[in-house]
């Protein structure tokens, strides 16, 4: 009986979820747990004062204090005025191998599919009310963070991308594809370059990308070094991945 009546209730809440106006019960989807939520902290005020201190017994009363903020982050104490128990919120985890908050780096990685830049992310999120970004040399050390698990998504994506294309076209290795690509100054004479490489089947994707570039930032910054200190002017060569990676012209 147990499991006709789960499979009946089942039944139900599939038929009101393809309804016009659908509704989602967060206790049964544990996938929509493991996301974020925008809340006003006068909503939050309210929540607390519906529930019970876990010291006194008592419903609590009392007010919030922002212990630490860094970013979108922040480490809430909400502190009972009967007893004077903290309850403590913290509005993000932690990045795995890392010290960085998962919400600063998906904000950021955000940004940079939507071409957003550091100037346009705090337009945004003060149009949200939200707090701002972190610190813009913090921002630029999360942006590496995240290039390099960026990178290694693409990666496996053009790689899957090759085999459906090989599959679809019924095991060809020799595949026809189509380029395209684009500079950074449109009109002008650009350093920095990007062209890909797509299947042609019903289903196009992205098989293959290079980025070109004519100068290195990193290796114009550092030349001030090779006269002050050439030690260390050397350590930075043997440690540096430069950018500079194409000598011909951009039409």
């Amino acid at each position: 009986m147990r499991q006709i009546r789960s499979q009946q209730v089942k039944s139900k809440r599939m038929d009101s979820s393809s309804s016009s106006s659908p509704s989602v019960n967060i206790d049964e989807a544990d996938d929509l747990l493991d996301i974020n939520l925008i809340i006003h902290m006068k909503s939050l005020i309210s929540l607390m004062k519906q529930t019970l201190c876990s010291e006194c017994n008592r419903l609590w009363d009392g007010s919030p204090s922002i212990k630490t903020r860094n970013g979108l982050y922040m480490h809430v104490e909400f502190i009972c005025s009967n007893c004077g128990c903290i309850t403590h919120l913290y509005s993000s985890p932690q990045v795995r191998d890392g010290r960085r908050r998962e919400i600063n780096a998906r904000l950021e990685l955000g940004a940079t599919l939507c071409g957003l830049g550091y100037h346009g992310i705090i337009k945004l999120l003060g149009a949200l009310n939200l707090p701002p970004p972190t610190q813009k040399q913090k921002y630029s050390e999360t942006q590496e963070f995240i290039l390099n698990y960026v990178e290694k998504c693409q990666e496996q994506s053009m790689i899957a991308a090759v085999e459906e294309t090989i599959a679809e076209t019924g095991g060809a290795r020799e595949l026809t594809v189509s380029g395209d690509g684009a500079w950074l100054t449109r009109g002008h004479t650009s350093v920095h370059g990007v062209s890909a490489l797509c299947s042609t089947t019903k289903r196009p994707k992205i098989l293959d990308t290079i980025w070109s570039s004519k100068k290195c930032i990193k290796c114009q910054s550092a030349g001030g070094l090779r006269h002050v200190n050439p030690a260390l002017f050397k350590t930075f060569q043997e440690n540096h991945k430069c950018q500079l990676n194409y000598e011909g012209k951009f039409l």
